[in-house]
């Protein structure tokens, strides 16, 4: 998600309400944080998003710059099949999320190619789990959602294959 472009769209739409930054965020979120927002420099977690839409009259996909209503079920799916350790499904479905959900696709990416690439590491598939384990940290990067955590398992997982692999072509080569 564009920080930027979504606090354009969020301040558009509560001017055409008419409506103050106070009177928007009520009890929910702190004016200040809604200035953030407005001016992306604060990514809002997706509860604001949906709290803002609903305080605006708005769907959520309009604010977030998705450019069909489908986008966020697609979304959810997504989420839905990483929860649900379906890591294939999770890199089919997330590369067809829009162009407006970039940092989430990437987040997810990351996410299932670390856990298939592990899966792949411990079933001895070494070749695909270098494959898998060398995308997560490419998407572990990325956007406003970049995650240490994950680069670092990565990393350390690339280290443990690299070791596997010398083992085995050492073996290999001795035959």
């Amino acid at each position: 998600m564009d920080r930027a472009a979504l606090g354009s769209r969020l301040k558009e739409a509560r001017l055409a309400k008419k409506l103050t930054q106070t009177e928007v965020v009520g009890n929910f979120i702190t004016r200040n944080m809604l200035s953030q927002i407005e001016s992306g420099t604060a990514t809002p977690s997706i509860k604001t998003l949906t709290y803002l839409a609903e305080v605006l009259d708005l769907p959520v996909e309009q604010l977030i710059g998705a450019e069909e209503p489908g986008d966020l079920a697609l979304l959810q799916e997504v989420k839905q099949a990483l929860r649900a350790e379906e890591y294939e499904k999770v890199l089919e479905k997330a590369e067809q999320l829009p162009d407006g959900l970039s940092d989430e696709r990437a987040a997810l990416l990351a996410q299932a190619n670390l856990r298939l690439g592990e899966r792949c590491a411990n079933s001895g598939e070494l070749p695909r789990a270098v494959e898998l384990i060398g995308k997560a940290l490419e998407h572990a990067d990325t956007g406003v959602y970049a995650n240490e955590t994950i680069r670092a398992r990565a990393l350390l997982m690339m280290g443990e294959l690299a070791q596997s692999l010398q083992g085995y072509y050492q073996r290999y080569g001795k035959q």
